[in-house]
């Protein structure tokens, strides 16, 4: 969690820290109300047998994982761009793979001495003086501070790292590397090739196949316990929906004011501009001289008394705030590119600026308002609180609730799906539902797939009832109504998919054999052009690759690197099964390596080697114990604030 903190400290001041750490807090409340305490039954974002990882940590490492990547997208980095790559899992997962490794140390039994930790915290050159002396606890304390951590969250973060790397070091003593070992690497990482390819999609032969009764059954009859259908169970539940009881719960202006006055820190803002603007890209159908050339057109066509925002939505070339006239809303110092900022900032509500170059393009802004710094006013601040209070306090009555009816479930006796309706009847925000049958990796519809939900429905007896167990809508209690117990279907229950997986099994072959006569023509001298015109297709082209690294075009290709790496210039290959297209290639250039350069690099070859064995050693660990341990239990309510979906992983 501090690793970045402290590595850094080791280049940059401390001043320039204190930036980043104002910097950081901007970007975190830029992301739409995000709240990762909440309501949440407990301090764990995240667990793993005894294992935790607070909400404490898991905020200051995603706040510090958001500021890396905002310096490197800039403004387009957003809270959708952050889910499409998965970074609230990522941040996760990181801090339990950091957490797994800890533990790993305690069970070899090592441990960091107080004088280890001195001397560590020493080295660090933003504590020292220029002549290398340590700055002193007093400075040393107020460093920290000026940076948002507390002298023990420094140290705890420091020991744990000093751990992790005693446990990298027991884990190298013994780790042998053959020189045979570190040329295989060596050339791996140094050899690379280019290709040209091309790709027949298996889908568009589907029309030509048209598999009889008697294929179908007999793919049924070689492949059927791929259509084995798993246990599956079905189920009643309660269901205690928080949102259903915010319209049960009353709110007065007094409460509202009290937490406005008692939590004066939640409204304070930074001065801030409400802006749009209109964005022309650089690009290959425009210079940088043709993009000013018609920003000041139109400027003129503003100034003249066209609409900003109808301009905005022909013209601008920003996708993000294009549809919505170039309004970009409130933004604080330090997210937006410094030109863009600059601007802004010093211009008045009202005023046209531009154009304004940046890295993006030509920019014309408009400044609509501003809001200098401060406390929010209530009256901006009311509905926020209104419902942040209603939130609240709907979960704590769905908790209460849902305690309430697992012990009524109990002492009444009910045993039925229709008791169950009668209960709920006599309780606002309760329903009851009834499952379809689902098995243990199933999506349940409006539940989610592998969640606690169905981790509590496969422990169940016929007729029993479960807590209540957290979900994405609030809290339920399940009762368990029936099981059906794994089967083989009959093949016309099933003929559908059979016949589909029959389809595409056919597809893959016929695209293969077409292939493999095309390779046949090329080694007879047809072009490689001319056949991928007779199959329709076009010829793509990958750029340098390496055997262990991704191909233009197609990702991660294993079996077509390595193919490649194999083969002369001009030579083909393939055809090779890539998701479900075919590929066929030719290499055009190729680049071996060289022995005497290795024999300059070895040592360094040797010592990347080793690395990398390392980290997979450490990463095999992770994954052993985290399956000795049953898996990760994420945070409901974390997993809805970031609309991650499963709770379990």
């Amino acid at each position: 969690m501090l690793k970045a903190f402290r590595d850094n400290l080791k280049y940059l001041g401390w001043v320039l820290w204190l930036v980043i750490a104002v910097f950081v807090l901007f970007i975190f409340s830029d992301f739409g109300g995000i709240q990762l305490g909440g309501t949440a039954p407990s301090n764990a974002a995240a667990t793993i047998g005894d294992i935790q990882v607070s909400f404490a940590e898991f905020e200051r490492s995603y706040r510090q994982t958001e500021d890396f990547y905002r310096q490197t997208y800039g403004e387009q980095f957003n809270r959708e761009l952050a889910q499409q790559m998965g970074l609230p899992m990522q941040v996760l997962d990181q801090l339990i793979a950091e957490k797994i490794i800890l533990d790993e140390a305690d069970r070899m039994g090592l441990r960091v001495t107080n004088g280890e930790l001195v001397q560590h915290i020493s080295e660090i050159p933003a504590f020292q003086f220029s002549d290398g002396r340590f700055v002193g606890k007093d400075r040393y304390s107020q460093i920290l501070r000026s940076n948002g951590f507390t002298v023990e969250e420094f140290e705890g973060g420091a020991r744990s790292d000093l751990l992790t790397q005693k446990v990298r070091a027991v884990l190298s003593e013994n780790m042998y590397v053959s020189d045979e070992e570190v040329v295989d690497s060596y050339k791996k990482r140094t050899e690379t090739a280019n290709i040209r390819y091309l790709r027949l999609p298996s889908d568009r032969l589907r029309d030509e196949l048209n598999p009889t009764d008697e294929e179908i059954a007999e793919h049924f009859s070689q492949h059927g316990e791929d259509f084995r259908v798993p246990e599956r169970r079905v189920v009643d539940y309660l269901l205690v929906d928080p949102d259903s009881l915010r319209s049960t719960i009353e709110l007065t202006d007094g409460e509202i004011n009290a937490y406005y006055d008692e939590n004066p820190d939640d409204f304070t803002q930074d001065e801030q501009v409400h802006a749009r603007h209109i964005l022309l890209q650089v690009n290959a159908d425009r210079t940088d001289e043709q993009a000013e050339q018609q920003m000041q057109e139109i400027r003129q066509r503003l100034t003249a008394g066209e609409e900003f925002a109808a301009l905005a939505l022909e013209l601008s070339d920003d996708p993000g705030s294009k549809s919505n006239g170039g309004d970009l809303g409130f933004f604080s110092r330090g997210q937006m590119i410094p030109e863009f900022e600059t601007a802004a900032f010093d211009a008045q509500p009202g005023d046209l600026v531009g154009p304004v170059k940046t890295s993006l393009g030509h920019h014309l802004i408009e400044v609509v308002e501003k809001q200098p710094a401060g406390k929010k006013p209530l009256d901006q601040a009311s509905e926020e609180i209104r419902n942040l209070l209603l939130t609240e306090r709907a979960a704590t009555t769905a908790d209460t609730t849902a305690r309430a009816l697992v012990e009524r479930l109990e002492k009444e006796a009910i045993d039925s799906s229709d008791g169950m309706r009668i209960l709920a009847e006599s309780d606002s925000g309760v329903t009851v539902h009834s499952s379809e049958p689902f098995g243990q990796d199933d999506n349940v519809p409006g539940i989610g797939r592998g969640t606690s939900f169905t981790t509590a429905a496969f422990a169940l007896e016929e007729g029993a009832f479960s807590e209540a167990i957290r979900v994405n809508r609030g809290w339920a209690i399940l009762r368990l109504d029936t099981i059906e117990e794994p089967h083989l279907p009959e093949l016309d229950r099933v003929r559908d998919d059979v016949r589909s997986s029959l389809l595409d099994q056919r597809q893959l072959e016929l695209a293969s054999s077409r292939l493999a006569e095309a390779r046949l023509s090329l080694q007879e001298g047809q072009a490689l052009e001319d056949v991928a015109t007779e199959l329709g297709v076009s010829l793509e082209e990958s750029g340098e690759i390496r055997q262990a690294g991704p191909i233009a075009g197609l990702g991660n290709s294993p079996e077509i690197a390595s193919l490649a790496m194999e083969l002369n210039q001009g030579e083909f290959g393939g055809p090779v099964v890539h998701n479900r297209d075919v590929i066929l290639f030719e290499v055009t250039e190729r680049q071996r390596y060289d022995p005497l350069k290795f024999e300059q690099e070895k040592d360094s070859a040797r010592e990347n080697l080793r690395q990398e064995r390392l980290g997979q050693m450490l990463s095999s660990i992770i994954t052993q114990r985290r399956d000795e341990l049953g898996g990760v239990k994420y945070d409901t309510q974390l997993m809805d604030n970031f609309e991650l979906g499963d709770s379990e992983g």
